[in-house]
């Protein structure tokens, strides 16, 4: 296929473009700035979501089979601080994508990237399956369930063939250290080069269910080849790992015993996440996750 992927600069976007290239799809690009170089493009478009006509002219130049819709923030305390732009890009740019496919190319296939985070993190008395109801309870939330519901009435109303993907937390080499385990990685890579033993760090009693970003974008190939139009789909590990466990791991591979200094600034108070059972998309797609947590923060350290 002919596959537009919006946010193709991101950490997310570098690692489909191989894992799409990989499996004989050509790949097509949208960002709001230039790709690094020795992505396996044809081509991309620069421009923003927020700009209805350059997504039409990056879908009349590329004329796409599918597209993965990835661009938006990703950061869920901007959402706290600028909440307005947070849904104007995340839940409208969703939209212009939505409402230019259905101009240009309304018989591609889509894949609009959700977020575990519209589950909202109150305890669940069982694992969370797609059909649960929503519950928001941050404006990145509120963002992403809202282009969620979008994603999904665009199917239903208009017969477009769009897929909803909802990922649980995903790590790897390439992360903004904006992010708990980058930041760390960036740290402790320091501190083993020879920089002052302290490290500032947030809440280490969260739990959280990590999976490698090589394994999450094979699962949205497959979705891509082989998901529904109309439905949504649960992305995790289905095993939660405590924050501190993965800093004290990073610390034993990089060979340092850093001082720890908690930073109110990157507190967070919600310790524990609810469960997903993403047992549809394993029977749906044969997607397994693959790379262990070891390997993973080995090649974020050896990246850092």
């Amino acid at each position: 296929m002919r596959v537009l992927v919006t946010g193709i600069a991101g950490f997310v976007g570098r690692h489909l473009a191989a894992e799409l290239a990989t499996h004989g799809h050509e790949v097509f690009g949208f960002d709001i700035g230039a790709p690094p170089p020795g992505l396996a493009l044809k081509a991309c478009s620069v421009g923003s979501i927020q700009d209805p006509a350059a997504i039409h002219q990056a879908i009349e130049q590329s004329t796409p089979d599918a597209c993965v819709h990835l661009a938006g923030y990703a950061f869920v305390p901007v959402g706290h601080s600028v909440p307005e732009r947070m849904l104007e890009v995340n839940l409208m740019g969703t939209i212009h994508v939505l409402e230019a496919f259905r101009s240009v190319r309304p018989e591609a296939r889509i894949l609009a990237v959700s977020s575990a985070h519209v589950y909202g993190s109150r305890p669940r008395g069982a694992a969370i399956v797609e059909a649960d109801p929503l519950d928001p309870d941050s404006f990145y939330a509120v963002a992403k369930a809202g282009s969620d519901v979008a994603a999904r009435l665009y199917a239903t109303e208009y017969a477009m063939r769009v897929i909803v993907a909802r990922p649980y937390n995903h790590i790897g080499p390439g992360q903004s250290p904006q992010f708990a385990v980058a930041s760390f990685a960036r740290q402790v890579k320091a501190i083993a080069a020879g920089a002052d033993p302290l490290m500032r760090v947030g809440n280490l009693d969260c739990e959280r269910d990590f999976t490698d970003v090589r394994d999450v974008v094979r699962a949205y190939r497959l979705l891509l080849e082989r998901g529904r139009p109309a439905d949504a789909y649960n992305i995790a590990s289905g095993h939660t790992v405590r924050v501190g466990r993965i800093l004290q791991r990073l610390c034993e591979l990089a060979g340092i015993t850093p001082r720890i200094e908690r930073d109110p600034a990157r507190y967070r108070t919600d310790t524990l996440a609810p469960r997903l059972d993403a047992t549809k998309l394993r029977t749906e797609t044969g997607w397994e996750p693959r790379l262990p947590l070891d390997q993973t923060l080995h090649d974020i350290l050896a990246a850092s």
